[in-house]
C-alpha cells in the first residue's frame, strides 16, 4: 500500500508543478482571469493530499479499509463542487463555471490515477 500511496503523492505534486507553470505562463501574459481557475484547480491537490492523509490514519495499514475511505472522500468532497458549477450554469456565471470545472478536473484526474493504482 504505501509504495501506491507514495505514487499518488507523487501524481499530485507533479500536477501541482504543472498548475504552477500554468498560471506562472498566464500570469506573464497577463491573464490573470484565467489564471484563477488554475488557482483554484491548484488548491484542489491539496485537499487530495489531505484525503489521502485522512484516509491513512483510519486504515492503520489496511489497504481495504484505506481505499474504501478513500472513495468516500473522493466522492463526499467534490460533490459541493458540483452543485456549485451546476448553480453556476443556471446563472450563466462564466468564471464560477470555468473555477468549478478546473477544481472538478483535477480532482477527476487525481481519482483516476488511484483507481489505476488500486
Amino acid at each position: 500500500m504505501k509504495d501506491k500511496t507514495e505514487a499518488l503523492r507523487n501524481f499530485i505534486e507533479e500536477s501541482k508543478k504543472n498548475t504552477q507553470a500554468r498560471i506562472d505562463e498566464l500570469m506573464k501574459d497577463e491573464r490573470a482571469d484565467e489564471a484563477r481557475a488554475f488557482r483554484a484547480a491548484y488548491n484542489i491537490y491539496d485537499v487530495f493530499t489531505a484525503l489521502i492523509g485522512a484516509s491513512e490514519k483510519k486504515a492503520k495499514g489496511d489497504e481495504s479499509v484505506f481505499v474504501s475511505e478513500f472513495k468516500k472522500l473522493a466522492v463526499n468532497i467534490p460533490s459541493k463542487w458540483r452543485e456549485s458549477l451546476e448553480e453556476a450554469r443556471k446563472h450563466n456565471d462564466a468564471e464560477r463555471v470555468m473555477i468549478e470545472e478546473a477544481k472538478l478536473g483535477s480532482a477527476d484526474a487525481i481519482v483516476a490515477k488511484f483507481e489505476e493504482l488500486f
